[in-house]
């Protein structure tokens, strides 16, 4: 990420520094970095592909949010994939404030003015959101309007403005197949900043440049961290080159938690990434019985009601 801003908000000014990282500093990783990544992870995940196959011929999909579920409550897990997805208000916000980030990157808005771009673009381009936007009362669409104005307004007090140099891009999908298909790791990074560069010469080389970053419009996460190692692995697997740095921006503080990608970052990422994944491939299986892990998400599990360990939480959360 090159240039610099003047004239920049307190909080604008902490998020560009945490973020940002001289030229000279960022570090250069060999042309066979990402080559070995992938043989360690293919590697590691030879004794489930087989099984992986018969589940699934087109490949395997795993997402964070699959690796997040099975290391939490992994009963709750399966349920949730059973139930389909609704759009309502709350689920909508994150989206369509996304959307009206990606539409300000080019051309300036006011915030209003943004978010109403945003959701009319959602109802022209995305058929599922679209229809739940266009279908909305008056009053549901009030509400997402407002509560997105109010985020994308601390967002722009508190996130640097965006330069074209720092070549942004958002909603960004990335995938990287493995095992020749078999498996495919998959995210949608919210914004990303910078480009890797090739060093030249005769030793060659990459520099690291990219940054990704996490729009949260909730509350945090205790997997946010590990939600974004997996996305630097995805990163390096189908870019080549690792991701400078990965962050999760929480809107409502206007504050950043920002992490220096490193070989032992990635190596954590891969190898928590093949434990979830052949804990996924037994469990949907049905070579391995789910764990219960009672805690605040029975509060919205969809088998709270027949669950023993659910009910002993509920009864008592504070125990």
């Amino acid at each position: 990420m090159a240039g610099t801003a003047t004239g920049l908000l307190p909080a604008q000014q902490a998020t560009l520094d945490a973020i940002r990282t001289p030229s000279q500093q960022r570090p250069v990783y060999h042309n066979d970095f990402a080559i070995e990544l992938r043989q360690q992870s293919e590697d590691a995940l030879a004794q489930v592909v087989d099984t992986a196959r018969e589940l699934d011929s087109r490949g395997l999909r795993i997402a964070k949010r699959d690796l997040a579920g099975v290391f939490g409550c992994e009963a709750r897990h399966l349920a949730d994939a059973e139930v389909p997805f609704e759009w309502s208000v709350p689920t909508a916000r994150g989206t369509v404030l996304h959307k009206a980030v990606e539409l300000s990157i080019h051309r300036p808005f006011e915030p209003t003015d943004g978010v109403n771009a945003a959701v009319e673009r959602l109802i022209a381009d995305d058929e599922n959101l679209g229809s739940f936007l266009a279908d909305s009362s008056v009053g549901e669409r009030a509400d997402l309007v407002a509560g997105c104005v109010a985020l994308l307004t601390r967002f722009s007090e508190t996130f640097p403005p965006m330069q074209r140099s720092w070549r942004p891009a958002a909603e960004v999908k990335a995938r990287a197949r493995l095992c020749g298909g078999a498996f495919v790791l998959s995210g949608k990074y919210d914004l990303t900043l910078g480009t890797p560069a090739p060093m030249g010469g005769p030793d060659g080389g990459q520099r690291a440049g990219k940054v990704i970053i996490d729009l949260k419009t909730g509350s945090r996460s205790p997997t946010d961290p590990e939600d974004l190692r997996f996305y630097a692995l995805v990163e390096t697997l189908s870019v080549g080159v690792p991701p400078l740095g990965v962050g999760s921006f929480y809107v409502a503080e206007g504050r950043i938690e920002h992490e220096a990608v490193t070989a032992e970052v990635l190596d954590s990422a891969l190898r928590r990434t093949v434990d979830g994944i052949g804990r996924l491939v037994a469990l949907r299986s049905g070579d391995r019985e789910p764990r219960r892990v009672p805690g605040p998400p029975c509060c919205w599990c969809p088998i709270s009601a027949d669950c023993g360990p659910g009910q002993v939480w509920l009864s008592d959360p504070d125990d």
